[in-house]
């Protein structure tokens, strides 16, 4: 993890990724759970569902990716697969990082 607050750095899709927790990644979220941000204590209030797991992490490299002029070579599909590969424990780190941001 970067010392930047609301950043993560994560091996997936066969390369390093970062990604950002920032109101660009809000907005992503948001309109890919189709929800606004009143919908967002339920989502986070019980456990996540898959789709949400893999739609912070999308939204969260999509973000960063749009921030920085970076080809998007992937889709919220993609980044699903690459999630086969991520242990619990990066996860959990993902998570910490989103949540102090």
């Amino acid at each position: 993890m970067t010392k930047q607050r609301g950043y993560h750095k994560v091996k997936l899709g066969g390369k390093e990724r970062t990604l950002h927790f920032s109101m660009n990644f809000w907005a992503n979220f948001t309109e890919s759970m189709g929800i606004g941000l009143e919908g967002l204590g339920e989502v986070f209030a019980s456990n996540l569902s898959l789709k949400a797991i893999r739609t912070l992490i999308y939204s969260a490299i999509l973000a960063y990716d749009q921030e920085e002029g970076n080809e998007i070579d992937y889709n919220e599909f993609k980044v699903g697969s690459w999630l086969e590969d991520l242990s619990a424990e990066e996860l959990e780190k993902i998570i910490g990082a989103m949540s102090e941001s």
